[in-house]
């Protein structure tokens, strides 16, 4: 098995692609999970995530955020769930730890056995009722490159109503969420000061204050799902260390409509503790440049990229050397998923 200590991180906004589960979908672990989540989920999306993620030709990102941001938000936490189960169940992968980025933290309390997956759908479902019943003015997020200092810098000259540092990903990058007219405004601020940035494929308000009274009502919507001890440890990229108990479970599945992300120094930490290698389960990679830029002698892997098959997944993971043995497979398919830096072995 792997020489490199291993975390799962699941990510959040940014790691969907349309039917990028194509090739996979009869895999057990990969039919099994859509099909627990397209049952907790029902009619109440107005497309299952099975459908986003195993047809090529469903919506994609933006048409998702704008027409069906349930169904987004859903597609992401099944692909990545599915992803890790086909890993682990399929591949013997076993992680050290799993880690949630935002709304990937659903995902990885499901991947820990915290809660089923059709629960995390549930929870998901209860977020968007809790976040009407407290609505805010049109908002979003914007990616900034620009160190988290620099962000608070100028956040705290601009004064805009509703602004919050969101998430402190790497040196390079940060992102800040509020009112889409603060966002605007901030903006065209950053770009005076020829500082770049984007705005992220999102509509709801996260990581931010303005979210108290519905992350309230989101805990308090959630409360008949039951939580069981993880059978993994997980890392909070909020609180900067292991959950500990059902309290702080419980609250860390809200935290990503009011807290600020803390990669950045989660990732160090991680590494500290001796993980060599992280693994993100997303369709595309989101979380990789950033630990790449905080540990250079970290490995960041995609484990599952778009349209890839069983086969080239097992010659991949052999190449690597997170499995000992792979499937035939072609010089080509060991490519599909490779160490984008040399990975820090732990003996």
């Amino acid at each position: 098995m792997s020489a490199h200590r291993i975390a799962m991180i699941m990510p959040g906004m940014g790691s969907y692609l349309p039917g990028s589960l194509r090739h996979l979908r009869s895999l057990p672990a990969v039919h099994d999970t859509l099909t627990e989540i397209d049952e907790a989920v029902g009619d109440t999306a107005t497309l299952l995530p099975s459908r986003l993620l195993t047809d090529p030709n469903a919506p994609d990102a933006a048409e998702l955020d704008d027409r069906h941001e349930l169904a987004f938000h859903l597609a992401i936490y099944a692909g990545s769930l599915a992803v890790f189960r086909l890993l682990e169940r399929d591949f013997g992968v076993c992680p050290e730890v799993v880690m949630g980025h935002s709304l990937g933290d659903v995902a990885a309390f499901a991947a820990a056995g915290v809660y089923t997956a059709g629960d995390g759908a549930r929870l998901l479902l209860a977020r968007e009722t809790a976040c009407a019943a407290y609505p805010t003015d049109p908002a979003g997020m914007l990616v900034l490159r620009l160190p988290p200092r620099r962000t608070m810098e100028l956040l705290s000259a601009a004064q805009l109503p509703g602004l919050d540092l969101a998430c402190d990903n790497a040196d390079h990058q940060s992102v800040v969420s509020g009112p889409e007219r603060s966002l605007d405004t901030f903006a065209a601020l950053a770009r005076r000061k020829e500082v770049s940035s984007a705005p992220l494929t999102v509509r709801t308000l996260f990581h931010n204050r303005l979210r108290e009274p519905a992350a309230a009502e989101w805990r308090r919507l959630g409360a008949d799902v039951t939580f069981h001890p993880p059978k993994y440890p997980v890392f909070s990229s909020v609180l900067g260390r292991d959950f500990h108990d059902e309290r702080e479970f419980r609250d860390g599945v809200v935290d990503q409509l009011r807290r600020p992300v803390r990669f950045r120094s989660a990732a160090r930490t991680l590494h500290e503790r001796g993980i060599g290698l992280f693994l993100e389960t997303g369709s595309c990679e989101v979380l990789g440049p950033c630990v790449r830029a905080e540990v250079p002698r970290l490995g960041a892997m995609l484990a599952v990229p778009d349209g890839v098959d069983a086969t080239q997944v097992s010659a991949a993971l052999c190449a690597c050397g997170i499995t000992d043995e792979a499937t035939p497979a072609t010089v080509e398919d060991r490519a599909i998923v490779e160490m984008s830096a040399a990975a820090d072995p732990v003996s």
